[in-house]
């Protein structure tokens, strides 16, 4: 992760992780967070770039071959969104392996909930046969009224309750052959419907 000037383009600073950072980072209160395929969720000093807080998603220190790098079994690409004193995001991109979605205390990285529990449903895969699955975290993150949405990939995204953590809602929008995918990219409309991947001229969708 490295800041520049913005005047001049000279580094300001710049700090490393164990794996690639593929998101882009939230900003809030002098903070810098941003996740990492190492498996973890950092908190920097906006002018420093000193480490405040480092939170561990996945408890597995495994590593394995992701994209080219080592990475970790449960790679953070559920990119953090921040609101209201949290941040939230997520880990993990093989649901056999666990997935893990998190709230945390914004300022001491302190876990406020954090749901493990969505990674072997039992739910229709995109070749029409029911089998164990579950959300596969890559994207930015999006709060839309009082759910968190998870972007899943080529998959439907995953909403969780913002309070309590728990899935509200999942599938992988495939039934009937691939007629509803999903998308790295969510937003939300002045209606507050959600718009999935409006790049790939999906249209509104109402849940």
């Amino acid at each position: 992760m490295t800041a520049l000037d913005t005047e001049t383009g000279d580094q300001r600073w710049r700090f490393y992780t164990d794996g690639p950072v593929r998101l882009a980072p939230a900003i809030w209160q002098g903070k810098v967070y941003f996740a990492s395929d190492d498996g973890c969720m950092y908190c920097l000093d906006v002018e420093q770039g000193n480490l405040l807080w480092k939170q561990r998603a996945a408890p597995s220190q495994r590593k394995v071959m992701g994209n080219g790098r080592l990475i970790s079994v449960g790679p953070a690409r559920g990119g953090p969104v921040v609101a209201d004193g949290r941040v939230y995001f997520a880990a993990g991109v093989w649901p056999f392996e666990g997935i893990f979605v998190y709230a945390l205390d914004a300022g001491t990285g302190d876990v406020i909930w954090m749901n493990d529990r969505c990674g072997s449903l039992y739910l229709t895969h995109p070749h029409g046969a029911p089998s164990f699955g579950g959300p596969a975290p890559q994207g930015y993150c999006l709060i839309q009224g009082d759910r968190l949405v998870v972007p899943s990939s080529r998959a439907f995204p995953a909403f969780f309750d913002l309070e309590t953590g728990k899935l509200t809602k999942f599938a992988f929008g495939y039934a009937g052959h691939g007629s509803v995918p999903g998308g790295w990219f969510v937003a939300s409309d002045a209606e507050g419907r959600l718009v999935v991947d409006p790049e790939i001229n999906l249209s509104l969708i109402h849940i």
